[in-house]
């Protein structure tokens, strides 16, 4: 027998939305615990915007920065300094620069040296606020570098840091976490090359007497899926053929004696429909209690009691209410234990129509252009904003739009996920179902949490040890032309667009350090560094080029 419960989520702002009332509510204490959390973890994202995808010795990268706050992505007040390092291939910063954050809003630039070394380079952006998250916050693109011929390196693999291995390999994820005995579950896999990319493979399941269950294969970038039921006493392994025609063999994990279990078909473009299906042994030990559900979805969260009174119940959420991007569904015990959680995503295709039109149809070289840009919102009214336009010859610098990052694709998805994402824009430009079903797939292989619910439950999260950054502090090295440092010597710091000067004299070791300037212009700066006996030396080696990522 199943139960159906149908939760319009008019209340998808409140906290204390509950199905069936109860005094005192588990989630009640939860969703409190929830808020002050999220009161404290002042989340900050960054986003650059660069004019090409890739570039060659003595070109010059310039980006937009766009720093945000919250889980509206609301353009942060918080920070004032931006944090960008351009990273060579051997994992070290060649280039280090602090741009001065104007609500949110910066710009930037790195020159190219002729003789720099051609590879994959990586930018990376950050606020001292971002320093606070254990996930690896940072902004981080993959900027190839080297002559247009040589632009075809393996960027992807130096995104993910992935260390090359002998052999294709794969990973299985039950939906919900765990696979239940007794229970159709969903599992979800994906496969990777020595580089860390997805790969084509096909794969077949059998159990311990070598029976087959089921036999499966990728349908996105080394990803699909595959449902069973697992049986009592009874162990399932999977034997996989890659493309490049190696195999491997992978056991699945254990299915859960006595449990229940957590699933989401959100196919349909109007709502997601939700299953909680416990098997006989659970529902017998726990029939009749109330067990509760959080749906986490734009930095809010809307709680539903539901009493387990059938094996199986069925929760549809109309995802209207819901914001667009990554939304995550707990299902915690009567005691406020988390049994089971899923990553799903939510797109209501409410993003702005931007018309750019230009004064003419045709241009003489060098002609001055005009561009108007005309932004509108779903009911087609104009709206106000913060925009950047990238201008590039495609005969000369060709650009994939599935596999380029946007800004879209940045803050609503790939910052909410672990490990490279291939083709990120794919999932906005495509529509189509299969592509809502291979975005899906996405989620429940290369989901994870923000924060834990056991941790935050017990207060046990550390302090925050980074406080939001306003004012611009430098700190250095001064040497002489060999190389050593030079003691006591005068160094002086001069804004690049002029203004009043500063002074400080280095110590024992050479090290000097200015704190709390407000330059006007604080992305350039001229020091120069003055001995007693007059000379003067401007090659300052600054710490921060020193640290390794």
């Amino acid at each position: 027998m199943k139960s159906k419960l149908i939760i319009s989520l008019l209340f998808v702002f409140s906290f204390h939305f509950s199905a069936f009332s109860q005094s005192n509510s588990v989630l009640d204490i939860i969703t409190s615990k929830l808020s002050n959390f999220r009161n404290i973890d002042s989340i900050e994202n960054t986003y650059l915007h660069f004019d090409k995808p890739y570039f060659a010795s003595g070109d010059t990268i310039y980006f937009k920065a766009y720093v945000t706050q919250g889980a509206k992505h609301q353009l942060s007040d918080l920070s004032g300094i931006l944090h960008v390092d351009l990273v060579n291939p051997k994992n070290a910063i060649v280039n280090s620069i602090l741009l001065k954050l104007q609500n949110g809003i910066a710009w930037g630039d790195f020159a190219l040296a002729g003789s720099l070394p051609a590879g994959n380079y990586r930018v990376r952006a950050y606020t001292q606020l971002m320093k606070n998250a254990a996930d690896g916050r940072f902004f981080e693109q993959v900027i190839p570098i080297g002559s247009l011929a040589k632009a075809t390196v393996n960027k992807k693999a130096v995104k993910q840091n992935v260390q090359p291995t002998a052999n294709p390999s794969i990973q299985f994820f039950p939906e919900g976490g765990s696979l239940i005995t007794g229970v159709r579950g969903k599992v979800a896999f994906k496969a990777i090359d020595a580089t860390g990319m997805g790969i084509n493979a096909q794969g077949v399941l059998s159990d311990n007497d070598g029976k087959v269950i089921s036999k499966f294969e990728t349908s996105h970038l080394g990803m699909g899926s595959f449902t069973f039921i697992p049986l009592a006493n009874k162990s399932y392994v999977a034997n996989i053929n890659f493309i490049n025609n190696t195999k491997a063999t992978a056991v699945l994990p254990k299915s859960v004696d006595r449990g229940i279990s957590l699933a989401i078909d959100n196919s349909d473009l109007t709502k997601a429909s939700v299953k909680i299906a416990a098997n006989k042994a659970y529902f017998e030990e726990n029939k009749g209690k109330v067990f509760g559900v959080i749906i986490y979805s734009g930095g809010k969260a809307t709680t539903v009691n539901t009493q387990l009174d059938s094996m199986e119940i069925t929760i549809e959420i109309l995802k209207r209410r819901l914001a667009t991007g990554v939304s995550t569904i707990t299902l915690f015990s009567p005691t406020g234990e988390p049994l089971a959680e899923r990553l799903f995503f939510i797109q209501n295709y409410n993003q702005l129509t931007l018309n750019v039109e230009s004064d003419k149809k045709a241009y003489q070289k060098r002609d001055k252009v005009m561009i108007h840009l005309n932004a509108k919102d779903r009911a087609n009214d104009p709206v106000m904003g913060q925009f950047s336009v990238s201008v590039v010859d495609e005969s000369t610098v060709p650009v994939d739009p599935n596999e380029e990052s946007t800004i879209l694709s940045n803050l609503l998805l790939t910052s909410d996920l672990r490990g490279y994402v291939e083709h990120p824009n794919y999932y906005f430009a495509d529509s189509s179902a299969k592509a809502r079903g291979n975005l899906d797939l996405l989620m429940m292989t290369q989901g994870y949490r923000r924060f834990e619910w056991k941790r935050m439950m017990s207060n046990s999260y550390p302090p925050v040890a980074y406080k939001p950054e306003n004012l611009l502090e430098i700190k250095g090295q001064a040497q002489n032309a060999s190389g050593k440092p030079l003691v006591n010597a005068v160094v002086t710091l001069i804004p690049k667009m002029g203004g009043s000067t500063l002074t400080e004299i280095t110590d024992e070791k050479g090290d000097f350090q200015f704190s709390n300037l407000d330059f006007p212009d604080s992305t350039a700066f001229v020091l120069q560094s003055v001995t007693e006996g007059g000379s003067i030396y401007t090659q300052i080696k600054y710490l921060s080029n020193q640290e390794s990522v």
